[in-house]
C-alpha cells in the first residue's frame, strides 16, 4: 500500500508529480494490481488547484486524492498535513515541491518559503517516521570559475563546487545543508536546471513571448549573450518520473542522494532561440562580437530592463488585441533568471548520474519544438494566449 505525501502539489512541480502519480495509480486499478483504496495520495498546498490555471483533465484529479489547503508557513499546519490517513499507515515517501522557486522575492520570502518550510517539513517526516524524502531544490548553483571572473561554461556534475549565485539560490543551499543534518537515511536532493513543460509561467515563457512579438513585428529576434553559452534544460515530466523513482529508491535502500537533473541535449544559447525562433517561423538574430562586447561592460540591470521595457507593452497591447484580458504571462526577466547573468554564470549541468545509478532515461533528451508548442497551445486552450496559430 504505497502512501505519498506531497508538498506543493499545486505549483509547476507539483502538478506534473500528481499527474504521474495519479497515471500510476489508474494503470494499477486498470490492471487489477491494486485496489483504489490501496493507494493513499495527499497533497498540499496554499492555494486551490481552481485558481492553478490547470486545464480541466487536470482539475478533475485533484478530485481524486486528499486534498489539503493551508499556510505552508505554520509549522502546526504542516503537523496537521502529517497526520495519518488510517492508525496502521505511515508515510513512505514524503515530498518537498513547496521550497519557493519563484525568481524576485525578498531576501525574507525565500527564507520563510524555502529554508524554514524545508527545514519544517524534514523535521516531521524525521518524526513521524516517513520511508523517505525528497526535496526539489535547484542547480543554479554551479557556474562560477575558480577565479571568480572568467566564465566557467563546462557541464557540472554533483561533486562540483556550489554558490549561491543570487538570493534565490542561497535559500535553496542553506535548506539542502539543513535537512541533510535532519534527515539522514532515504534523503534525496534533487537539482533540476531551466526546467520547462506545461505549466512553466517564468523559465522558457519569456523566450516564447519574446518570439511571438518579432513574428507579430516581422522582425527578427534579438538574442543576447554568446551562441555556445549553455542554458541546460530538462523536461518538467522527466523531473516528476525522477522524484518518483528517487522517492522508492531512497526507502527501499535508505540510501541518502544528491542528483542534478537536466537532459542529454546540453542545451546552449544557440539551440534554445533556434528552437523557440523555428517554432514562430522567425530568425534569430544573435548580436555580434562588438555588441556583446560592449553588453558585457554595462550593468546587468540595465540592460535587462531595457529589454524588458521594450518587450512589456507590445505584449499588454497583443494580449488587448486578442481579447486576452487575464494572462499570468509576461515577458518580463527578473534579474534571478538565469538567463540574466548568463555571460557570467553559463547554466551548465550534467544530469547522467541518475542514468547511471538507477538507469533513469530521460524521456525528454532535448529541447523541441513540438514540447514547446504543447505549453503554448494549453495557454490558448486556458485564455491566457493569443489564439494565434503557431
Amino acid at each position: 500500500m504505497p502512501s505519498f505525501l506531497v508538498f506543493g502539489c499545486a505549483n509547476f512541480y507539483g502538478r506534473a508529480v500528481i499527474e504521474q502519480l495519479c497515471a500510476e495509480r489508474d494503470k494499477a486499478i486498470e490492471a487489477n494490481v491494486e485496489a483504489k483504496d490501496s493507494w493513499v495520495i495527499r497533497g498540499v498546498d496554499k492555494i486551490l488547484p481552481q485558481l492553478a490555471y490547470f486545464p480541466t483533465a487536470t482539475l478533475k484529479l485533484y478530485e481524486s486524492f486528499d486534498y489539503r489547503i493551508g499556510n505552508l508557513r505554520s509549522y502546526d499546519f504542516i503537523k496537521r498535513a502529517f497526520e495519518k490517513p488510517t492508525d496502521n499507515i505511515s508515510w513512505d515517501y514524503v515530498i518537498n515541491l513547496a521550497a519557493e522557486h519563484k525568481f524576485g522575492q525578498t531576501i525574507g520570502v525565500y527564507e520563510e518559503d524555502v529554508h524554514q518550510v524545508s527545514v519544517n517539513i524534514a523535521k516531521l517526516a524525521v518524526e513521524n517516521k516517513a520511508g523517505s524524502l525528497v526535496q526539489l531544490s535547484t542547480a543554479h548553483l554551479y557556474g562560477v570559475s575558480g577565479d571568480g571572473n572568467s566564465t566557467d561554461n563546462k557541464r557540472h556534475n554533483e561533486e562540483a563546487p556550489v554558490e549561491a549565485l543570487n538570493e534565490l539560490a542561497g535559500s535553496h543551499l542553506r535548506a539542502e545543508k539543513d535537512i541533510e543534518n535532519i534527515f539522514d537515511e532515504g534523503l534525496a536532493i534533487l537539482r533540476p536546471a531551466l526546467c520547462y513543460g506545461p505549466g512553466d509561467r517564468q523559465n522558457v515563457v519569456p523566450l516564447l513571448i519574446a518570439a511571438q512579438l518579432s513574428r507579430e513585428s516581422g522582425e527578427p529576434m534579438p538574442v543576447l549573450w554568446d551562441k555556445d553559452l549553455r542554458v541546460n534544460t530538462v523536461h518538467v515530466s522527466d523531473v516528476a518520473r525522477a522524484i518518483i523513482l528517487v522517492a522508492r529508491h531512497c526507502k527501499k535502500y535508505k540510501k541518502k542522494l544528491i542528483l542534478n537533473l537536466s537532459d542529454p541535449g546540453d542545451t546552449t544559447n544557440a539551440k534554445l532561440a533556434k528552437t523557440v525562433a523555428k517554432l514562430f517561423a522567425v530568425k534569430p538574430s544573435f548580436h555580434n562580437f562588438a555588441f556583446n562586447y560592449i553588453a558585457k561592460r554595462l550593468k546587468t540591470e540595465e540592460l535587462t530592463e531595457e529589454v524588458n521595457e521594450s518587450l512589456l507593452g507590445p505584449w499588454m497591447e497583443l494580449l488587448a488585441n486578442n481579447n486576452v484580458a487575464n494572462s499570468p504571462l509576461s515577458p518580463y526577466l527578473d534579474q534571478e533568471h538565469p538567463y540574466c547573468r548568463l555571460e557570467y554564470n553559463p547554466l551548465g549541468v550534467d544530469g547522467s548520474k541518475i542514468e547511471k545509478v538507477l538507469g533513469f532515461k530521460y524521456e525528454y533528451s532535448e529541447i523541441s519544438q513540438d514540447a514547446l508548442r504543447q505549453m503554448i497551445e494549453e495557454f490558448q486552450q486556458l485564455g491566457l494566449w493569443p489564439k494565434i496559430n503557431i
